[in-house]
C-alpha cells in the first residue's frame, strides 16, 4: 500500500522588512556624512535606545541634529526632544500638511518665500520673506505660520548641512490690520519652535523696510524672544542699510541686486513644495512622539517650564 506523503514541514515566515523612517532631506546629503560626528552619532544612537516616546530617526537626522548644535551632545538631545513633542503638540502647525490645501495656496498668493540664488562670504544662505498682498483681511496668521514651517522644511532638505541663515523680512505693505490679525498663542509656539527646536544655525535676522510701528510689534514677540536672538535681530529703513551685512549685489533686481527677480525666485520655491515636496512634508508626520512610552521620570518640557506636572497638556496655547 502506498503511503499518502507527510506535508511539509512549517517553516516561519521571514519577518517583514521594516519600512525606513522618512529622511529630512529628499534626496539625501549631496555630501557624505560627517566622519568626525560619528561617535556622537553612535552616542545618540545609544540614547535613542533609552527614549522608545520618540519616533524612529535616520542618521540624516541625528547628523542635522547635530550640525545645528555644532555637536553640543547634550544640546542636541533637547533640541531633538523639543523638535518631536512640538511638532506632536501643536497639530495646528504640525499637522495636514498638504501644500495644495486651499488655505496654504491663498497664503503663498499674499506673499513671496524665495532663498537667494547667491549665499554669502562666509557661506550663509538667505532666505528672504515678502508680502506682495497689503490685503489684511485676506491673512490667517496661523496658516502663514504653519506655510513657513512647511517652506522651512523644504528648504532645509534642499540646503543640506549649510554653515548658516541669515533672514531677511521686508515689511513693505505691513499696516496695522495685518497686526490685528496676530494670534499672541501662535506667536508664542512660532517663538519657541524657532528658537529650541528648528534644527539650523541662525545668523541674523533683518527687517528692513521698518514701519512707524515697529514699536507694537517689538511689544508683542520680545517676551518670547531670548538674549541669543535679540542680538541677531536688526531694523533697517532702506534696503542700503543692509550692505554692512551681506553684499548687496546678491539680493533680488527689486532691491538693487543681480539676484533675480523675486516673482521668479517664489515662483521656483513654490513650484516645488507642490510638486517634489508634497509626498515629503505629508509622509513627514509619521515622525511623531507616543507619550505612552514615555519614561517615567521628568519630561524635558518640565526642565523647560519648570513645571511639577506630568502631563504635556499645559502646553496647549489655542
Amino acid at each position: 500500500m502506498t503511503g499518502t506523503a507527510a506535508p511539509p514541514a512549517e517553516t516561519e515566515a521571514p519577518p517583514r522588512a521594516q519600512k525606513e523612517p522618512p529622511s529630512p532631506f529628499l534626496r539625501g546629503l549631496p555630501e557624505p556624512l560627517p566622519e568626525h560626528q560619528l561617535p556622537a552619532v553612535q552616542e545618540l544612537r545609544r540614547w535613542l535606545n533609552t527614549q522608545p516616546h520618540l519616533p524612529p530617526l535616520t542618521d540624516e537626522h541625528l547628523h542635522l541634529f547635530l550640525h545645528s548644535c555644532y555637536g553640543n551632545l547634550e544640546p542636541t538631545k533637547k533640541t531633538i526632544e523639543m523638535y518631536f513633542t512640538v511638532r506632536t503638540q501643536w497639530t495646528d502647525l504640525f499637522s495636514n500638511r498638504d501644500p495644495l490645501l486651499p488655505e496654504i495656496e491663498c497664503l503663498m498668493d499674499l506673499a513671496h518665500l524665495m532663498q537667494l540664488p547667491q549665499p554669502t562670504p562666509e557661506g550663509y544662505r538667505v532666505m528672504l520673506y515678502r508680502l506682495v498682498n497689503p490685503d489684511a483681511s485676506r491673512l490667517h496668521f496661523g496658516t502663514a505660520v504653519k506655510a513657513f514651517c512647511m517652506y522651512n522644511d523644504m528648504q532645509l532638505s534642499e540646503d543640506g548641512l549649510v554653515p548658516g541663515y541669515v533672514v531677511v523680512f521686508d515689511m513693505a505693505g505691513v499696516h496695522l490690520g495685518h497686526l490685528a490679525r496676530v494670534s499672541l498663542a501662535v506667536v508664542r509656539k512660532f517663538m519657541i519652535y524657532i528658537q529650541d527646536c528648528h534644527p539650523v544655525r541662525l545668523k541674523g535676522v533683518h527687517v528692513i523696510n521698518t514701519v512707524g510701528f515697529i514699536d507694537k510689534v517689538l511689544a508683542l514677540v520680545k517676551p518670547f524672544l531670548k538674549s541669543e536672538i535679540i542680538k541677531l535681530l536688526h531694523f533697517h529703513g532702506p534696503v542700503t542699510s543692509l550692505g554692512k551685512f551681506l553684499p548687496l549685489d546678491i539680493l533680488p533686481e527689486e532691491y538693487g541686486g543681480t539676484g533675480g527677480k523675486c516673482q521668479e525666485l517664489a515662483d521656483k520655491y513654490r513650484t516645488l513644495l507642490r510638486t517634489s515636496y508634497r509626498s515629503f512634508l505629508m509622509e513627514e508626520e509619521v515622525l511623531r512622539v507616543d507619550e505612552s512610552k514615555r519614561p517615567p521620570k521628568q519630561s524635558w518640557w518640565q526642565i523647560f517650564w519648570g513645571s511639577d506636572t506630568n502631563s504635556l497638556q499645559q502646553l496647549s496655547l489655542d
